[in-house]
């Protein structure tokens, strides 16, 4: 048994004993009863004893108490009664029914069939069932608003903490692209240069060599960054935006592919979230070229008119060692962040050989 339900047995015996006591003392003093006096103190300690039960059931400990005030005058512990009955159910029909016949109850002198006693018990029971059932409403609306503060503030919580994983899951996926967009565009580009590597002609090699020692470089120093804010509350360098395009293709040229840019002299002002998911976009289209199409021709087009358009596609070409080890999450996370830019996306095989993605963005679209 828990420490409150102790208190408040405790409470109901003391309290049953206390309204006992009274009701024995009124049955020696009043002569309001039906029945003789002898059954005085026996009912008025059952009336006492009926308390105890009043939280497990009020209606029925209330009615027991009215037909011993009936019977022999006790209404002390009818008060106590009532105010349960009303604490209990609150504002309710129910509530207000046994209300009435309480102070109907308490207004009639039973066994004294007096005109003078009805007309001088009638105010007096009406304050004194008054008082009892108007603090029982008291207290039973006041529990209730406490429970409909606890439940709002449990239910905010609650909240607080979906939101809380929610924004975890979100950072969780962000970092997951952030991570695939960079470890997976460098080793692809690493990838290309050691295919070269291999059929290099002479002189050759230590040039491309040199590429794959600084690509491996920027890599390291990307995957550093990334770890340093996962790790302590260091800033990440700003993600690149469209007008960083020119110098991803320009790196993965130098990596050996074959790309193809026909683009604006001057690209548009876009959008934050716009610009980065274009050139994320673009970043994994030439990956996923390098990995699955080498040696083929990747071209990338930008267009600008009411809205922001990206081509990327490429020619057949041979397939990597990396491309077997696909996972599927670099179109998953193109078409995630194209869409949360408010753009659309279309990618699929070409006819002739080769792949295609297509994206659009409104460039009315804001972060």
């Amino acid at each position: 048994m828990s420490r409150q339900r102790v208190r408040g047995a405790l409470l109901d015996a003391v309290l049953a004993l206390a309204f006992g006591a009274l009701a024995l003392e009124q049955v020696t003093t009043s002569p309001i009863g039906i029945l003789p006096a002898a059954a005085g103190p026996p009912i008025a300690v059952l009336s006492g004893l009926a308390l105890l039960a009043r939280r497990r059931a009020p209606i029925p400990v209330l009615a027991v108490c009215l037909l011993s005030d009936i019977a022999v005058g006790t209404n002390m512990p009818t008060a106590l009664a009532l105010y349960t009955v009303t604490a209990a159910y609150g504002n309710t029909r129910r509530t207000w029914v046994w209300v009435v016949v309480a102070m109907a109850v308490g207004a009639v002198p039973w066994g004294v069939w007096s005109l003078f006693q009805f007309s001088s018990t009638l105010p007096i029971a009406l304050l004194f069932y008054a008082v009892p059932a108007l603090l029982g409403l008291w207290v039973g609306q006041r529990r209730l608003v406490l429970e409909g503060l606890r439940e709002r503030a449990e239910a905010a919580e609650r909240e607080r903490d979906l939101r809380a994983a929610a924004a975890v899951e979100a950072e969780r996926m962000r970092i997951a692209r952030e991570m695939h967009d960079i470890v997976a565009h460098r080793i692809s580009q690493v990838t290309v240069l050691a295919g070269a590597l291999e059929v290099s002609s002479e002189g050759k090699p230590a040039e491309i060599a040199g590429t794959i020692r600084d690509t491996g470089t920027l890599a390291l120093t990307e995957m550093r960054e990334l770890l340093g804010v996962l790790r302590t509350d260091a800033p990440l360098r700003p993600a690149p935006d469209l007008r960083a395009v020119g110098e991803l293709v320009e790196e993965a040229v130098a990596a050996g592919q074959r790309v193809e840019l026909v683009a604006p002299e001057q690209l548009p002002e876009v959008p934050g979230q716009v610009g980065r998911a274009a050139y994320r976009l673009i970043q994994e289209a030439l990956t996923n070229a390098a990995k699955h199409a080498a040696g083929a021709v990747v071209r990338v087009a930008i267009t600008v008119s009411d809205g922001l358009r990206i081509d990327v596609r490429n020619g057949a070409g041979e397939p990597t060692a990396l491309a077997a080890q696909g996972s599927g999450f670099g179109l998953i996370g193109m078409r995630d962040r194209v869409e949360l830019a408010g753009g659309t996306l279309h990618s699929g095989p070409l006819a002739a050989g080769g792949f295609t993605v297509h994206a659009n963005f409104p460039l009315e679209h804001h972060e």
